[in-house]
């Protein structure tokens, strides 16, 4: 199966094309949330480079958040339009499926990533690790340093950039911190993989249901209300 993978929840985008498990092509672009500006370009030179015809594609997958707002509106509504034009199957992959998958020590038995969400609260999701696989053991999460502090078990590994701003809280515990930017980066071609995977499994995904993951309104959403 060929799938397109798309992930655009951070800083930096990045996309890449795999044949399977094999990755045929990948490229990163922009910084500082430049995804609008980018993508589609992005996606017209990785297919001239690989000698790919865009309607190629078996399925596109897209990582849906939590992350960037604008990123994640990006990154689905390019996946919507493709899905409809090329009449291609689209998948949603959540972000930190993705990120947990960069973690390679396979003697964390627990593992969260961290990620700053602001306004004193972290995205979070714990995940219980048996060989490669990695399975959720809660929601995902958005929810304050102290009381994640309190699910957390003894000695699971946490990274991600929600940590340092809350260094002290989450020191207070016995837990394996792991301060590796890498680690904080999605990978466009994980997020094919698992779309891939997903889509095996008999997931899907409707065309006009697929939207980011945000788990709260944003801060100007929210401010409209208080201000009604």
């Amino acid at each position: 199966m060929k799938v397109l993978g798309i992930e655009t929840s951070g800083l930096i985008g990045n996309i890449a094309v795999c044949d399977g498990n094999k990755v045929v092509a990948s490229k990163s672009y922009g910084k500082n949330f430049s995804h609008g500006k980018e993508i589609i370009s992005s996606l017209e030179s990785l297919f001239n480079e690989i000698k790919w015809e865009a309607s190629d594609i078996d399925l596109i997958a897209v990582s849906t958040g939590p992350g960037s707002y604008t990123g994640l509106r990006v990154g689905v509504t390019c996946a919507k339009t493709l899905s409809y034009g090329l009449g291609k199957p689209v998948i949603d992959v959540p972000t930190l499926d993705v990120l947990v998958d960069n973690v390679k020590d396979n003697s964390a038995k627990t593992i969260c990533p961290v990620l700053d969400a602001k306004r004193k609260s972290v995205y979070a999701c714990i995940y219980e690790r048996s060989g490669n696989e990695s399975r959720k053991s809660t929601d995902f999460l958005i929810i304050s340093p102290d009381n994640l502090i309190d699910i957390l078990p003894e000695s699971t590994l946490i990274f991600g950039d929600g940590i340092a701003p809350y260094r002290e809280i989450f020191t207070q515990k016995d837990l394996t911190i792991v301060e590796d930017e890498k680690l904080c980066i999605a990978d466009a071609a994980d997020v094919a993989r698992l779309g891939m995977e997903r889509y095996e499994q008999g997931i899907r995904c409707e065309i006009n249901a697929l939207a980011p993951l945000y788990l709260r309104k944003s801060e100007a959403e929210e401010r409209l209300k208080e201000s009604r």
